[in-house]
């Protein structure tokens, strides 16, 4: 019950009442007196009281600037009459007759619709103001979640064993990047390389990350070709992406022991072999995941003997803009040449160039040995 009444309106109109009395008590000493200043006080409560009980407009939450300025009126009004009433209350007290002459009542009128009408937008400013404040700090809470959940998912930038030596480099291009990166080791000196593009940002491109990292092994477990698994990888994910959604994605599967390297891609650039600058172009649908349910991608099969180096990219890296212009896949591959593989020297290297970062940066550079 205590919740239903509105002990601040009430506290404030009896402060009110209090501070106009105090006013009046400059000029007309009788009003110095306890029991006047108790009894406007509580006239003061009572009026607010009144006021909130028969006014759903002052007890609706102000939505917009009209509904806010009607209520700003409304206090006006209301502030207007508690004005009037103290008045009488005044002439009672002392005894003498109310003067109100035309100027004064026309100033105070216009003094107490415009402190209304400001009041009602001002409210409305400070609760627009608060609304994006608490839609700001939601928006950060998410991004702060799907950044926590992405760093999560990348593996270490570097792995090494007696097969293989992998290194890579994951720089958004905003707070939370679109691109992931995995290994996944598969036994006898094999290794699956995975690199992705994930459509959309925040927390849902963060689920579909974790969604894409869990099947992959499990896939790999029974099926370890690249392309299809890369079919199967697509029939289990079209139909539960979201409307506009689609991932990116080529795999590269390195057997140590023949010396090669086997890539399916779905919608990536093509890997390159860093020493000849030779793109390993796997032919067929080029289609990314969740566009067809039912994709046959193929594969191809390269040599890549033990102290070459293998290459693979995403899309953000070649459509890099210098000058206005894309950066393109041979300029990028005369880069990749120059850095010998090394991706700190290379992302050093597109920056001094000037390449605008529009898009995120992700690579992943296999050694075999």
């Amino acid at each position: 019950m205590l919740r239903r009444i509105p002990l601040v309106p009430m506290l404030f109109g009896a402060f009110a009442a209090l501070a106009l009395l105090s006013v009046f008590a400059i000029a007309q000493p009788e009003l110095n007196n306890i029991h006047v200043f108790a009894a406007g006080a509580a006239i003061g409560a009572l009026y607010v009281l009144v006021l909130y009980a028969f006014s759903p407009l002052i007890r609706g939450e102000p939505r917009s600037k009209m509904r806010a300025t009607g209520r700003g009126c409304l206090y006006a009004a209301a502030g207007y009459t508690t004005l009037i009433i103290v008045a009488f209350v005044i002439a009672i007290v002392t005894s003498s007759g109310v003067q109100i002459t035309g100027i004064n009542a026309l100033v105070s009128l216009i003094a107490f619709a415009g402190l209304g009408i400001l009041g009602g937008l001002m409210f409305v400013r400070f609760r627009s103001g608060e609304v994006d404040r608490r839609r700001s700090a939601l928006e950060r809470q998410q991004l702060e979640l799907a950044r926590d959940l992405q760093q999560r998912l990348l593996p270490p930038p570097l792995v090494e064993s007696d097969h293989y030596r992998v290194t890579a480099r994951n720089v958004p291009a905003e707070y939370i990047a679109g691109d992931f990166y995995d290994y996944v080791p598969l036994g006898d000196g094999r290794l699956l390389l995975v690199l992705a593009d994930v459509a959309g940002k925040g927390v849902g491109a963060g689920l579909i990350m974790a969604t894409v990292k869990a099947m992959i092994p499990l896939l790999a477990a029974e099926q370890s070709n690249p392309a299809p698994l890369l079919g199967r990888l697509n029939e289990r994910l079209t139909g539960q992406l979201p409307p506009r959604e689609f991932v990116a994605i080529v795999l590269a599967l390195y057997d140590s022991q023949l010396g090669t390297v086997t890539v399916a891609n779905a919608g990536l650039p093509d890997p390159m072999r860093i020493a000849s600058k030779m793109a390993i172009v796997a032919q067929g649908p080029r289609y990314p995941i969740g566009i067809r349910k039912v994709l046959a991608y193929e594969s191809v099969t390269a040599k890549l003997p033990p102290g070459e180096r293998m290459i693979l990219f995403s899309d953000g890296l070649p459509e890099a803009r210098v000058g206005g212009e894309p950066l393109g896949y041979e300029r990028l591959a005369d880069e990749v040449e120059r850095s010998g593989g090394d991706l700190d020297a290379l992302f050093a290297a597109l920056e001094k160039l000037g390449a605008a970062h529009d898009d995120d940066w992700t690579a992943v550079v296999l050694e075999a040995r």
